[in-house]
């Protein structure tokens, strides 16, 4: 499918949209008001010449992701032999067009209707939008997500019904230690902090409310992620990869891991003989978004915790975490894509939250202009086709789709279009 626009018109109106967009309200510390002061909106310390790389670069990642996409709406990748559209993808695909369109000229985009309308045909009686039942409420937020953020009003009735079914996902039962308060990627498994995420942020999108228990409930999850022991204390019995049983505690620096007991990153053995699980910088960031979607404070101290660990490993180059791995420069890589995604989630988040813009200090207290230094970081990865693909192929980001639309949400938040 073709850009409805000329690329060298679309160019030019992103190039206007792009720090132009109007401010947003600004929520405070406990997420129940306007703060005093409102932050800049998403991408207005950008310099004229970075924010016409930005315009430029999205017309030419809308290009390639509108190739993408099928006579049905649904969106695939081409690359892959003999795959066919499906909800992720499209559902992914939503927001990053989003990002990639004049604000005015969202509503009447055909390939975002399309899209929508692929996506509302995936709808269950019970409210889920999926095609595989392994990945129900991942898919389902993505879906939410998508919704919320064309904000097109006939599909406003099937976004409701999928965040009922959404918030209705959540694991409520207390005696569930570890996962309550969190999401799975199904009814019947143990939450994780990536699912916690997607499920967070479309959530977010959509306009839950500031009091939801569903919000407070996830404050405990959260909790429950960060290698923090003064709150969060556990010891649980886990096999290892190699086969021998393992009994794992939380490490103290503040950082976060993908659930009780797993680490992407790995784990670390002490002298008493117990593991300690390795904080990484994805789940670092989505743990701190998943604070403040909480409710939870920039003052508060496990904010502050994570916080500190973030400027202690500030880069835009790798997903940190993984210095100790085997291949440290490659298992850096991993899901480097969705890395940069979360750190514009938190960091755009933390903004609100505090009503202040942030400036990063890293370990050696030097300055860090988070936005351009993502936007360059990612500008510098595009392919000549507007695409982006991580080569080092781990959840997925070998597919070009998923990684150009994971760099495409990030712009969006850069620049204030993605809530």
């Amino acid at each position: 499918m073709r850009s409805c626009l000329p690329l060298a018109v679309l160019a030019l109106l992103l190039l206007a949209a792009c720090g132009d967009e109007p401010a947003k309200p600004v929520a405070n510390g406990n997420g129940n008001g306007p703060a005093v002061g409102a932050v800049a909106p998403g991408g207005s310390g950008f310099d004229e010449a970075l924010r016409a790389e930005l315009a430029t670069s999205l017309s030419k990642a809308r290009t390639f992701l509108l190739a993408q996409q099928e006579e049905n709406g649904g969106v695939t990748d081409r690359a892959v032999e003999d795959m066919r559209a499906n909800v992720s993808f499209t559902a992914m695909a939503v927001p990053a067009l989003v990002a990639a369109t004049p604000a005015l000229a969202v509503s009447e985009d055909a390939a975002i209707r399309k899209a929508l309308t692929f996506l509302v045909g995936m709808q269950r009686e019970d409210g889920a939008i999926v095609d595989d039942p392994k990945w129900t409420n991942y898919c389902t937020s993505a879906a939410v997500a998508a919704l919320a953020s064309a904000r097109i009003g006939e599909f406003r009735q099937a976004q409701s019904k999928a965040m009922a079914y959404l918030t209705g996902s959540q694991i409520t039962d207390e005696k569930n230690e570890g996962s309550f308060g969190g999401f799975p990627y199904k009814d019947d498994q143990t939450a994780d902090g990536s699912n916690a995420f997607i499920a967070a942020s479309a959530l977010e999108s959509a306009g839950l409310e500031a009091d939801s228990p569903v919000r407070k409930r996830m404050a405990k999850f959260a909790a429950g992620l960060q290698n923090r022991s003064e709150s969060n204390v556990f010891e649980v019995v886990v096999t290892s990869g190699e086969g021998d049983e393992r009994t794992v505690v939380p490490a103290n620096d503040g950082g976060a891991f993908y659930r009780r007991g797993e680490s992407k990153a790995g784990m670390i053995k002490r002298s008493d003989g117990t593991w300690e699980l390795k904080s990484y910088g994805s789940m670092t960031y989505a743990v701190l978004k998943l604070m403040l979607f909480a409710g939870v404070g920039p003052e508060d101290a496990r904010v502050k915790a994570l916080v500190g660990w973030i400027a202690n490993h500030w880069t835009v180059e790798r997903n940190p975490g993984f210095e100790q791995a085997e291949d440290p420069e490659s298992a850096g890589q991993q899901g480097y894509f969705y890395y940069l995604y979360t750190v514009a989630r938190a960091l755009d988040a933390y903004e609100r939250a505090s009503g202040e813009p942030l400036v990063v200090r890293d370990a050696d207290g030097r300055k860090h202009d988070w936005r351009a230094e993502i936007a360059r970081a990612l500008l510098s990865r595009q392919a000549a086709d507007g695409s982006w693909r991580n080569p080092v192929d781990r959840w997925m980001e070998g597919m070009q789709t998923l990684a150009t639309c994971f760099a495409m949400q990030t712009f969006g938040v850069l620049i204030g279009r993605l809530d």
